[in-house]
Parts: C-alpha cells; sequence; structure tokens
C-alpha cells in the first residue's frame, strides 16, 4: 500500500484551507490544515509532512517567519507560499522575498486548481 503525500496547508481562513483540501483529496494527496502559523511547528514535529503550503499574510504569526522557523528545524522539506498581496505591496514581490527565504514554489492568490497541482508536482516530483 502507498501512503498519500501529506501536505500541511497554513492560512487563516478556513474556507480557503478547506477548498484546497478537497482539490487536493482529489488529486491524490492527504491534508492536514492549520489556521495558525505559530502551530506549524507542533504539526511538523509530529506528523509526517512531506509539504507546506502558507500564507504570507496571518494576524498571529506571519508566513515568512514561519518559512524561517522551518528552514531552521526541516531544511530541505519542500515549502510553497502563497499571497495575494497586502495593501500597496504586491504579491509578485512578496511572493519573490519568500522564495528568498526557501520556498521553492509560489501562487498568487487567487489560483486555480491546475497552478495549485503544478506547484504541487514541482516541490513533490515523485507524488
Amino acid at each position: 500500500m502507498t501512503t498519500r503525500p501529506q501536505i500541511l496547508l497554513v492560512d487563516d481562513d478556513v474556507s480557503l484551507l478547506q477548498a484546497i483540501a478537497a482539490i487536493l483529496d482529489l488529486e491524490g494527496f492527504e491534508s492536514v490544515l492549520c489556521e495558525s502559523a505559530p502551530r506549524v511547528v507542533e504539526f511538523l514535529r509530529n506528523l509526517p509532512i512531506s509539504l507546506v503550503i502558507i500564507d504570507i499574510f496571518m494576524p498571529d504569526q506571519d508566513g515568512m517567519e514561519t518559512i524561517r522557523a522551518i528552514r531552521e528545524q526541516w531544511p530541505q522539506l519542500p515549502i510553497i507560499a502563497m499571497s495575494g498581496g497586502w495593501r500597496s505591496i504586491n504579491p509578485e514581490t512578496i511572493l519573490e522575498t519568500a522564495r528568498a527565504l526557501g520556498a521553492q514554489g509560489a501562487l498568487e492568490k487567487p489560483f486555480d486548481r491546475a497552478a495549485l497541482v503544478a506547484a504541487i508536482r514541482a516541490a513533490l516530483p515523485d507524488s
């Protein structure tokens, strides 16, 4: 029996998490939903996570800080950042910064199923 890759989805928007999880289920992945960036390390310590997809702007801790924390403890874990921008900062600039911090991929919100799956397949080539 082959195990499905577990993807940790991190965003404070529960509706978006559920929508992404539904797509991932159809694509053969398992999803773990996390609404709070500070809990990411706890999930990573306790579950066999294959990939993290994380929003950049969240109220309790931003994604950039979380990406740095992940890189410190799990330098090889694939990360995909997602953002719709913030105030006067466009999403491309934000996502480029996330890549510089160690995210392998980036998704500009809103994104479609094809873009999501392509980013995951690029980050997890064996899936």
